[in-house]
């Protein structure tokens, strides 16, 4: 069968597409964390702009607190920004690679994909701290700007929807990379890749 003839199934294509963006995001997400244990944080500056006193120094504390649930967490979090980097580089990669009709680059990204969501629920986890310290120095920062406070309960909601979205989200790719007929597209697309 000629490459032109093959069809790729559209939930292939988007399961693949959704892979970039998720191997993307996951790259991101990862130097970002290996870059705050690298770089000192200065939380003074987090006031900046901030005309009110009292809110400009409630956001410079939470701030500071967030800088000391980092570091206190360094011997876990380091490791998982690592590895949310090295993965998420791996799923960009193979993502690529799958799109080309590469049935290698298929299965290696259906591991990488359950990889990454282990990852995503230990960083979960064990960095309930570093996150919740996080949450609460943003909403600072955003009750300062609108005057508006976030509820305890929704800070504490936002990561775990984050989580069950970004687990349903890999699930979806790991179903559309693993349908029949997407199986069918890459063992079509062997011998094709293989004559060039």
């Amino acid at each position: 069968m000629a490459a032109s003839e093959r069809k790729r199934p559209w939930y292939l294509l988007l399961s693949l597409l959704a892979a970039l963006a998720y191997g993307v995001n996951g790259a991101h997400g990862g130097w970002t964390t290996v870059t705050l244990y690298r770089e000192r944080i200065d939380a003074s500056m987090a006031g900046q702009g901030i005309a009110d006193e009292n809110d400009r120094a409630t956001v410079v504390a939470r701030a500071e607190a967030y800088v000391q649930a980092l570091d206190a967490a360094k011997s876990r979090g380091w490791p998982l920004g690592v590895a949310t980097l090295l993965l998420g580089v791996a799923i960009l990669f193979f993502s690529i690679r799958a799109l080309g009709g590469n049935g290698g680059a298929r299965a290696a990204l259906v591991q990488l994909l359950v990889v990454q969501a282990g990852v995503n629920a230990s960083s979960y986890w064990l960095l309930r701290d570093v996150r919740y310290a996080e949450l609460r120095w943003l909403e600072g920062r955003h009750a300062a700007d609108s005057h508006e406070r976030v509820p305890e309960e929704m800070l504490h909601a936002v990561a775990s929807v984050a989580l069950g979205l970004q687990t349903l989200g890999s699930a979806l790719m790991i179903i559309g990379l693993t349908r029949r007929r997407s199986r069918d597209f890459f063992d079509a697309a062997a011998p094709a890749v293989g004559e060039r």
